[in-house]
């Protein structure tokens, strides 16, 4: 087996697709606050909720504090556990997530209605953020609360308070609520593929039960992270239609479940611990991290967390691996808090068409390392 590095795109673009698995600013200091909101959002099917306003003013009271210590975050999670929790059963909670880009959420939105969901139960859920002022943008709310979801119930929630994108990415699904339940997160420069939820649904009921498998990525586009290979893309050649590598992908993330609440629960312990830096040798992200330390900055990188803790636990993320590139998501690399220009052209195709082949998934998935090679042997604990 051969893993060949395709180098068919410029170095901007490269750059590109490295800043796109990170977030650029955030500001993280109402994170537990969130949490509260989150559970009452996630166990609701209606926009009408009874209790929010007293919610808010408990959340307020709870964290109060701008500090990135998350002194209260003990008192926040017994909070949450007073909240009440919906029995309406949900197959698949998409959780979109925007700060001020109207045009480009409204994009997302659209490609959402395109898609097939088999008839199952979605709940769609658009998070809006606040500025570090506390103000809303007026056109993405309003774009967001006037789209017409066609294929089950749809929520928009705006965020108390500025959450950033440490927020925005976990805080705002509770993975104990509905324990069956299949919930992605996507970022609003996001499109999604047709049958986004047709592989999501096969690869979670496929690998769900193997606890190496931290996720599911639904890019088709992703870098190497070693510290020699990142500017260079995976092209795994081996004709098999998914692989396993160390790294998540952000550009729409479907978490397992008991690895997501392990890695928050983690997460909650070591964000408070001075000295601790979430390192990984020889992945290039690290060096990311450091840069961001060294300015200050490290609230801008959510991901290498996640990063350090599949490391540690030996998880990898399973990804996608279609023709060409395709897809069950497209980047548009617009101008954000991820790019600082606008690239005008999408980062891969969406897959358009499915076989029925591709439901033939391996049983063991090849399992690459940082830098693309195929690991030996690719087995996994079931």
């Amino acid at each position: 087996m051969k893993v060949r590095v395709s180098r068919a795109f410029s170095f901007l673009t490269l750059i590109l697709g490295v800043t796109g698995i990170l977030a650029s600013v955030i500001y993280f200091s109402n994170y537990d606050a969130n949490i509260a909101l989150v559970n009452k959002v996630n166990t609701s099917t209606s926009t009408d909720f009874s209790n929010y306003d007293a919610n808010i003013a408990l959340v307020n009271k709870v964290n109060t504090s701008t500090s990135t210590d998350f002194s209260n975050y003990d008192a926040n999670i017994a909070l949450v556990n007073k909240v009440n929790i919906g029995t309406i059963k949900i197959d698949l909670r998409v959780i979109v997530i925007v700060y001020n880009r109207a045009h480009s959420v409204l994009r997302l939105l659209e490609s959402l209605n395109r898609a097939d969901y088999e008839n199952d139960n979605v709940k769609l859920e658009v998070w809006i953020d606040r500025s570090i002022n506390g103000t809303v943008d007026p056109l993405t709310e309003q774009t967001a609360r006037e789209f017409r979801f066609r294929h089950g119930a749809y929520d928009v929630i705006v965020h108390p308070q500025n959450v950033g994108i440490y927020g925005q990415w976990l805080s705002t699904w509770n993975p104990n609520n509905n324990p069956q339940e299949i919930a992605v997160i996507l970022e609003d420069d996001l499109e999604v593929s047709l049958h986004f939820y047709k592989y999501l649904k096969l690869v979670h009921s496929k690998y769900d039960h193997y606890p190496e498998i931290n996720g599911f990525a639904l890019q088709g586009l992703s870098i190497h992270h070693g510290v020699k290979t990142w500017q260079s893309f995976i092209n795994y050649t081996d004709g098999q239609c998914v692989y396993l590598y160390p790294v998540l992908g952000t550009w729409g993330f479907s978490p397992s479940r008991k690895n997501w609440v392990r890695f928050l629960d983690w997460y909650a312990e070591a964000r408070n611990t001075s000295d601790f830096k979430p390192d990984v040798p020889g992945n290039v992200a690290t060096s990311w991290y450091n840069t961001f330390l060294a300015q200050g900055k490290t609230n801008t990188m959510w991901s290498m967390w996640h990063i350090h803790f599949a490391w540690m636990h030996n998880e990898y993320t399973l990804y996608p691996n279609f023709k060409d590139h395709q897809g069950l998501t497209t980047n548009w690399m617009e101008p954000g808090l991820h790019y600082k220009a606008n690239s005008s052209r999408q980062s891969n195709p969406l897959l358009e068409t499915w076989e029925p082949g591709y439901e033939n998934m391996p049983a063991l998935p090849a399992r690459l390392d940082i830098d693309g090679n195929v690991s030996s042997p690719p087995i996994l604990n079931s």
